[in-house]
């Protein structure tokens, strides 16, 4: 439990920077689109995407950072959860 407590405060800066950088996509982004995006536009190639995100993004500045901040839990979650279960085998195996 105390590894738990260490990992609070680098959670707790990478959600800070998360949400600070997403204003900066924002402001970019929004107007221009991405270079791919753009260069399909530019090429008139239109296709249906190959893989749908089982979360989206939205438009929005709240929209994103709650997708965003689900997401890295999540990721977060599942980390934890795996290091515990090789944490115990390994614990198992030092007999």
């Amino acid at each position: 439990m105390n590894s738990d407590k260490k990992l609070l405060i680098p959670i707790l800066a990478i959600i800070a920077i998360f949400a600070l950088s997403l204003i900066f996509y924002f402001i970019f982004s929004a107007p221009y689109g991405d270079g791919l995006e753009r260069t399909m536009e530019e090429a008139g190639v239109e296709g249906e995407p190959v893989f749908e995100a089982p979360l989206s993004y939205g438009d929005d500045y709240f929209t994103t950072f709650a997708m965003g901040l689900i997401g890295f839990l999540i990721i977060v979650g599942l980390v934890l959860l795996v290091g515990r279960i090789l944490g115990r085998k390994d614990e198992t195996h030092n007999d």
